[in-house]
């Protein structure tokens, strides 16, 4: 009933839309009938402004382009406060990104995704900016200065984009230079928490055949969550100089580069799930959640919050060394990235070329709690190079294009995850080198009815040199009734190695010395002050050293028909295959994983009607998915902490997806769409290691999971979880978003006034299905009116994003000690913003 309620009034919001695009075509493409050499623009038609994109390597409207897509203008993505993308959910409803810690974001298509991406893990939706696909996509504050447009492409990509592109892919594409003109923009934004913003954009020519284009931006805000974290200043910057070499050559070179500084996103605490063993209506079998108060579970309260490290040290113990859950590590971020990239174009006369090489580096230096761990540490290296061929033309009614790709990348990095009790220490080097060829073609039968093929073969070799040390405390108190108990055993220390982690306690706590003073810093240590009858803890060290190399290759391909009706009506229907590669983990016994595969069927229609002053359009999908990736925190074959990837299974991904967008008068357009979605893991299953000792009973300590679960008692005790049949993880059934834009006409200006309501249905937010770990219907609205010029002059506007301050949760984790913590998407923001253009 509550569904249907808050479904009715998303409904009722039909007043409510997302702005209208408003990309005009301005730029050329090669004569699509291809029976001459002359060139000719994508024609938008008259009615709705049109958006013009390049996801299929060639300029077309959005209407006339025949993938599941969406798409929006720089002008819509500031109107609808998208300035990175974990924003991009309110203009492409199939796509999340939730935050995790420091550094790391997820992303997700229709459920295909992962919940991180670190320094040994692969993405499942391929970010590309400028054309440039980027292999650790952690932050994207420059990706967002002076856009162009944003493209999301849904569904596997496996001939054009290629690898780790299963669920889908991004596309930012910047504002390039424009020759012979002098132009520019500067504006400042003020809003609550403090958040300052500007921005300045200027492009100069450089005689007649140059031009440059500069921008930068700087931000700075308060903390979202009482305990000041949230926190964020952002600095990035881009330059960019186009050569009109000839009438048939150009080139542009670009740099960029970015800072991400602050916290980093912060946490809540929910409750703590304790070890309850048979005891009845446990909310999971043998763990008994406790709520925290809401004084403590109020959103954005915060982890540092002195109430929230209150009822953490009263109701939770990290085993195995139990003793205080005390001296969380404050986060904060300290990255920086930089790249360069060019892309050189020649029309050859027989065909176009294209080449774009790259270089990217990434610098990590984070630390964070989420999920609740006393801290994770990241410093991670990165660096990629990457060089795309593509050549391009006409012969007769085959429209063709030939390409090949390049991708380079290592990155090393020395991680630490600290959960009191046990501590991962890491360091890696990794290196993975990508080649690729592709072509594609579209063949006219008819000029209304076209055949469309792609194929793709990837050749992918990795390796991966690593040392992953894990420290464990163990506590020997065991009273007669009850856990062990240690409660004068110091839990371990924050530290990046194990000198530095070691270092940081009193000798006297090893009377037989300690780790550092022996001969091997491996093997058990008596730790902690003695008792009557010795030490009162154990401190294990184990070593794992992984050295290993490995390869994929594979041949991914596409299918399609594609008719128009009538010029303003198309209708298409594809098959697709996508994959995405194996990998290594720095976790013992789960060393490695296989690659993940994906076919994608899809059927859709473009439709145009009354002269284009309304768009429909429509798409029915299924994707089927196997050897399904999926990175989460868990327990390595010796009982140790850890996170790594593992293939659970298959799921079948199924629904449609219905978009409009209406010119109700000249200065009104109504917008919105529904995406349903039935998304179901038909096979989830994995297996983890059993902790408890030999002589305690069957299903004694089990797995925290909300999925069922077989105790295997030989040769090793271990637990098969099944959570097959379960919903796909960030897969909502519903998502409705519904609008209006108003546009009011004045002399030398016009006032632009727009309001947005998004419904979402349920989620499951957290990798272990338990019943707290789902994020509940929500509503949201947002709202913006702003000053525009006709031609150049002040600009001003207005706004507020999440209105009613609705408390949304991004991502549920279990973290030391079984402290539930729950991530939030943004409260309620407002400000104002002024500024010139030139």
């Amino acid at each position: 009933m509550k569904n249907r309620v808050l479904t009715s009034t998303a409904m009722a919001l039909a007043m409510w839309a997302m702005p209208a695009h408003a990309q005009t075509a301005d730029e050329t493409q090669t004569d699509t009938t291809g029976e001459d050499a002359t060139t000719a623009q994508p024609q938008p038609r008259g009615g709705l402004n049109e958006i013009i994109v390049t996801a299929q390597r060639r300029e077309e409207t959005l209407q006339d382009a025949a993938i599941p897509i969406n798409a929006a203008s720089g002008e819509e993505l500031t109107r609808s406060g998208v300035a990175d993308v974990t924003q991009l959910n309110k203009v492409a409803p199939a796509l999340y990104v939730p935050e995790a810690g420091g550094a790391n974001v997820g992303y997700f298509v229709r459920g295909v995704g992962n919940f991180a991406n670190n320094g040994y893990t692969n993405p499942a939706v391929a970010f590309n900016l400028d054309g440039v696909y980027i292999g650790r996509p952690s932050s994207t504050v420059a990706s967002f200065l002076d856009v162009n447009r944003v493209e999301v492409l849904k569904g596997p990509q496996g001939t054009l984009y290629g690898r780790n592109a299963t669920g889908g892919a991004v596309n930012v594409i910047p504002n390039i230079p424009r020759l012979g003109v002098t132009e520019g923009s500067v504006s400042a934004q003020y809003g609550n928490y403090d958040a300052l913003e500007f921005n300045g954009v200027v492009n100069v020519p450089l005689g007649d055949s140059a031009a440059a284009r500069f921008a930068g931006a700087w931000t700075d805000r308060d903390g979202y969550y009482s305990d000041g974290t949230g926190a964020a200043e952002n600095l990035a910057l881009r330059g960019q100089v186009l050569f009109d070499l000839s009438p048939d050559i150009d080139l542009r070179l670009s740099a960029d580069y970015s800072t991400a500084k602050g916290t980093g996103p912060g946490l809540d605490v929910d409750g703590v799930y304790t070890f309850s063993p048979f005891t009845p209506n446990a909310t999971v079998p043998n763990w008994q959640f406790v709520p925290a108060p809401a004084n403590v579970s109020e959103p954005f309260t915060g982890l540092f919050a002195p109430q929230t490290l209150t009822f953490i040290e009263n109701n939770a113990t990290a085993a195995p060394l139990y003793s205080p859950v005390t001296g969380y590590a404050y986060p904060f971020r300290d990255d920086e990235y930089w790249g360069v990239n060019a892309e050189f174009n020649a029309d050859l006369g027989f065909a176009d070329l294209v080449i774009i090489p790259a270089y990217r580096q990434s610098r990590l230096d984070n630390l964070f709690n989420g999920a609740p761990f006393k801290a994770g540490i990241n410093q991670d290296m990165a660096e990629q190079f990457s060089v795309e061929g593509r050549l391009s033309g006409y012969a007769g009614p085959l429209e063709w294009l030939v390409g090949a790709y390049y991708f380079d990348e290592n990155v090393e990095g020395v991680n630490s995850y600290n959960q009191f009790s046990t501590v991962s220490l890491q360091e890696f080097d990794t290196s993975t080198e990508s080649s690729a060829i592709f072509a594609r073609g579209s063949f006219s039968v008819t000029d209304d009815f076209r055949v469309v093929g792609g194929i793709r073969y990837t050749d992918e070799n990795r390796s991966i040199d690593a040392l992953s040390v894990a420290i464990a405390g163990v506590c020997l108190i065991q009273p007669v009734a009850g856990p062990p108990s240690c409660p004068q055993v110091p839990t371990i220390p924050v530290g990046l190695t194990l000198e530095d982690t070691i270092s940081q306690l009193d000798p006297a706590l090893f009377p037989a010395g300690s780790p550092l003073t022996r001969p091997s810093p491996y093997g058990t240590f008596p730790y902690g002050p003695f008792g009557m009858t010795g030490p009162q803890a154990l401190l294990i060290v184990t070593p794992t050293q992984i050295d290993r190399t490995a390869s994929d290759d594979q041949v991914t391909w596409r299918a399609a028909l594609e008719y128009d009706v009538t010029p303003d009506n198309l209708l298409y229907a594809s098959f697709e295959t996508g994959f995405r590669a194996g990998g290594f983990n720095l976790t013992f016994g789960q060393e490695e994983y296989d690659p993940e595969y994906i076919d994608a069927y899809t059927i859709g229609a473009k439709n145009s009607f009354f002269d284009n002053r309304l768009q429909v359009n429509l798409e029915a999908f299924y994707w089927d998915y196997t050897g399904q990736q999926l990175a989460a925190l868990g327990v390595d074959d010796r009982g140790n902490n850890s996170f790594y990837t593992r293939n659970v299974g298959e799921s079948s991904i199924k629904g449609f997806e219905v978009d409009f967008q209406a010119l109700v008068t000249q200065s009104t357009v109504l917008r919105g769409g529904v995406q349903y979605l039935d998304a179901t893991f038909d096979r989830f299953v994995y297996e983890q290691v059993d902790l408890s000792d030999a002589t305690d009973p069957p299903n004694f300590l089990t797995p925290v999971t909300g999925c069922d679960y077989t105790q295997n008692l030989t040769p090793q005790r271990t637990f098969t979880i099944d959570c097959s049949g379960k919903q796909a993880l960030n897969a909502p059934k519903w998502t409705v978003n519904l609008g209006l834009q108003q546009t009011f006409a004045m002399r030398d200006y016009e006032i632009i006034a727009t309001v947005d309501g998004r419904y979402r249905s349920n989620r499951i937010i957290g990798f272990n299905y338990l019943p707290t770990g789902n994020s509940g219907d929500d509503i949201t609205l947002d709202a913006s009116i702003s000053l525009v010029p006709y031609d150049k002059g002040f600009t001003a506007g207005v706004f507020v994003r999440n209105l009613t301050n609705e408390a949304m949760p991004s991502l549920y984790q279990l973290g030391a000690a079984n402290v539930a913590s729950v991530k939030y998407e943004p409260p309620r923001t407002f400000g104002v913003r002024v500024g010139f253009q030139f």
